[in-house]
């Protein structure tokens, strides 16, 4: 018999910057994804303590991509789609007990738990969640779908600067991280 483990939340990248309180400083780390139960940070100036911290970070509201014609979505910018900017408290879930200052340094990618999150938020992120979701899996359709190969690689690279993906790296390398961010969404 086989143990499986689940993830309480379904998650879904998120690129971007996040602001958080440590003592009287506002340091800046790197949010790689987002669930409704917290994010995983990369890049932290500092480890903060165990405790809550404030955070803040904006959260884009996609809109469902495979709903848009292909003239409208090549119009799209990110900078453009609204942001909602989130603010909650984080708690480090890593332990760093036994670690040394210099091998705290070196661990570039922090768990952060969400302490109590009110339910506006918690309904923002599961709409992103799940609208990522949406858009990723129609990305990756992209890569199957049949027509000019000019016109599908130039909509391929469109949707992927959109969804935060390089544009410009190769197609399979593209795919490759697509799938697997599709894989992260699912449970474990």
């Amino acid at each position: 018999m086989s143990l499986r483990f689940k993830r309480e939340h379904l998650r879904a990248p998120l690129k971007s910057n996040c602001l958080y309180l440590m003592e009287d400083y506002i340091l800046k780390a790197y949010l790689l994804n987002i669930s409704e139960g917290g994010v995983l940070l990369d890049n932290l100036p500092s480890i903060p303590p165990v405790r809550a911290m404030p955070m803040m970070f904006p959260l884009i509201d996609y809109p469902e991509l495979s709903l848009m014609h292909p003239d409208v979505l090549f119009s799209l910018e990110v900078k453009h789609l609204e942001k909602r900017i989130i603010r909650m408290k984080g708690r480090i879930v890593r332990s760093f007990e036994g670690f040394s200052e210099v091998d705290k340094i070196f661990a570039t990618k922090i768990g952060c738990e969400f302490v109590n999150p009110g339910p506006l938020e918690k309904s923002l992120i599961s709409k992103y969640v799940s609208r990522y979701a949406r858009n990723l899996i129609y990305f990756l359709g992209l890569f199957e779908g049949r027509g000019q190969k000019a016109d599908k690689t130039m909509l391929l690279r469109k949707t992927a600067e959109l969804l935060g993906y390089d544009p410009d790296m190769q197609i399979a390398r593209m795919r490759l991280k697509a799938l697997h961010d599709y894989q992260s969404l699912e449970s474990v």
